[in-house]
């Protein structure tokens, strides 16, 4: 783990992964951009709204045998709703993306080096080839954008940062997901799975649950 001083307030900023390049600091808010062994403030991070999510940066759990903690999360919201994605590295340093919405969990993970379509291709009912995870059909496209972020992550997540989301599902519990933003494109694929398989510990404790 590595620990630098927020240069706003000096409180420490921990980043578990290698792959951080982004953090908020806990204790002024300010948005953080690491390079190398320097932190630049960008700004100020409002505060996070309850939205009465059990999981929390610092809860860990388990994806097909594999120990995993959260260790960051970007809350993603759109004309009708939000969901969040939560940043999380495994035991042996592997990272992926737990995505939580409407009581769904899936955990995935990106993909590299595979030719993604244009978005504007892109609609609900069509179907996307994703290299060697077969053939997904889009479920949804959406205008996006960044409303909260915590904790360390690998993107520049500043509020207000603005993506399409495309959605996509196969057999199997499988599912997949493009975002296009003004400066990348990534992509990710993965399963759903039910909140109690993932043996989540460290939970938030919601008064009434």
């Amino acid at each position: 783990m590595l620990t630098l001083s927020c240069p706003s307030c000096g409180a420490n900023v921990n980043f578990h992964s290698k792959s951080s390049v982004f953090a908020v600091c806990s204790y002024c808010r300010s948005t953080l951009v690491r390079q190398d062994m320097n932190l630049e403030s960008i700004g100020k991070m409002a505060d996070l709204q309850d939205d009465l999510t059990p999981l929390k940066v610092g809860c860990t759990g388990s994806y097909k045998g594999q120990r995993f903690e959260l260790i960051g999360r970007l809350k993603v919201g759109y004309s009708e709703g939000f969901w969040n994605e939560w940043y999380a590295l495994f035991n042996d340093e592997t990272a992926g993306w737990l995505a939580e919405a409407q009581g769904f969990y899936a955990m995935c993970f990106p993909l590299k080096d595979i030719s993604l379509p244009r978005r504007k291709k892109l609609r609900p009912g069509s179907t996307v080839e994703l290299g060697a995870e077969g053939v997904f059909e889009v479920e949804d496209v959406r205008n996006v954008k960044c409303l909260l972020s915590e904790g360390e992550l690998p993107v520049n997540a500043v509020q207000g940062r603005e993506s399409l989301s495309v959605d996509l599902t196969a057999p199997g519990n499988r599912m997949a997901t493009i975002e296009y933003a003004e400066s990348e494109t990534r992509a990710f694929a993965g399963r759903y799975q039910d909140f109690d398989d993932f043996r989540f510990s460290n939970l938030r404790f919601i008064d009434g649950w």
